[in-house]
């Protein structure tokens, strides 16, 4: 059995990586740590870990994998000399998630206490960045509100489909807050009441920007353009989106960019303006829901001059999806819009995209468990991914309903 450790296992993110590592049959948490409860037992802390007999720590002990779950610039200078030692480490806080120090002391309001080992960190949305998360040692967990975000647009960024022009709306949970006393978190303050946060600027939004553009296409507009032209004109059982026009002769691919140009009437003879004119200039405005944990965020952008079909958008997006997450154990596409509830305790996203048609949106609506898909959860399946355990060790169980 491999022996895992918590640094800051008081936090809530913490306490369910404590409770999800406890089913994973090859790794045994021996050690954690706390800084407000050192020398308590965990037991006395979190009376639903009675499971464990295991003391609180001031810091650590001797182990193999180490989880961070401690606040931003703490969370660094405590995991640089475990990543010198050579000890895998997942952080959960935001320290290594930015890869430019100055985004860093811009959003978090100072110097990065470890920048030396920005360019060894990973960013750990394992369903986009799999073979850099299996090689590294350092990961960066990523943020909750991301998370959703990235998940969500990922497909229409790689296909091409979409304009830069994009709206992050998220409601979450008061546990994304942390156990932390704040008088907008009492009960008679939150209940009943909705409220939007961080519209000046959220920390998680450079984060959202920076991955968005890391995955924004560098083909030519034409390229992007047409690829899901060409699924839906040779639609049939089992044809595939990406089919390329190289692979058709040419009578064929006469015939589908006549059928492609004809959805674009009278718009211009062109799919998708070129990577060079796109940036992703993001609005992300979260908002505080009267509920313990979980995350929806709806995202809308444009959808590019031709890039679909408007009379089958709605299709042809589905099945785009359907195609990028199938493999994937932890996303789910559904039939219709997701409730929180729907992925609660567990690490599951779901996601529903659409098109509005009126206005030429997309519109995507995913939903995950901030403390499970969008930190603990997240963590576990970095650390399967990085000591080549099966990537669903340890999370494969079904939400808690109702």
């Amino acid at each position: 059995m491999l022996k895992v450790g918590i640094i800051n296992a008081t936090g809530y993110a913490g306490a369910e990586l404590a409770r999800l590592l406890y089913s994973h049959p090859e790794v045994e948490l021996t050690s954690v740590s706390g800084r407000s409860a050192g020398g308590k037992a965990l037991a006395d802390v979190f009376p639903h870990l009675a499971c464990y007999d295991l003391t609180i720590g001031e810091e650590i002990g001797d182990v193999d994998f180490a989880f961070s779950a401690l606040p931003h610039a703490a969370s660094a200078a405590v995991c640089a000399p475990l990543v010198r030692a050579g000890i895998p480490v997942v952080d959960i806080s935001a320290d290594f998630r930015l890869r430019d120090p100055k985004k860093y002391a811009e959003w978090y309001g100072g110097e990065h206490p470890a920048p030396e080992l920005l360019s060894q960190a990973v960013y750990g949305l394992t369903e986009l960045n799999r073979e850099a998360v299996r090689k590294s040692k350092l990961i960066a967990n990523p943020g909750c509100f991301p998370e959703s975000a990235l998940l969500a647009l990922a497909p229409a960024v790689r296909a091409g489909i979409i304009g830069p022009e994009i709206i992050v709306d998220s409601k979450s949970g008061i546990s994304g807050a942390g156990r932390g006393l704040d008088l907008k978190y009492h009960f008679g303050e939150a209940d009943e009441s909705v409220s939007a946060y961080g519209l000046s600027g959220h920390r998680h939004l450079p984060e959202i920007v920076q991955e968005l553009a890391s995955m924004w296409p560098k083909e030519t507009g034409t390229e992007r353009g047409t690829w899901l032209a060409v699924g839906v004109a040779s639609r049939s059982p089992g044809a595939e989106l990406t089919t390329a026009l190289a692979d058709m002769d040419e009578q064929q691919r006469v015939a589908v960019l006549k059928t492609a140009r004809e959805w674009t009437r009278e718009r211009q003879e062109r799919f998708v303006y070129g990577a060079d004119e796109m940036r992703p200039m993001v609005t992300f405005t979260p908002h505080l829901i009267p509920m313990t944990r979980g995350i929806l965020s709806t995202c809308y952008a444009p959808v590019t001059a031709g890039a679909l079909p408007l009379g089958v958008a709605g299709d042809v997006v589905r099945e785009l999806y359907q195609d990028f997450f199938d493999a994937e154990p932890f996303v789910r596409v559904v039939d219709s819009p997701p409730a929180t509830k729907q992925t609660r305790g567990n690490n599951m996203c779901l996601i529903y995209p659409t098109v509005d048609v009126r206005t030429e949106r997309l519109v995507v609506v995913s939903v995950l468990d901030n403390l499970v898909k969008g930190a603990a959860g997240q963590a576990i399946q970095n650390m399967n991914v990085m000591l080549g355990f099966p990537e669903t060790m340890g999370l494969d169980a079904p939400a808690v309903y109702p």
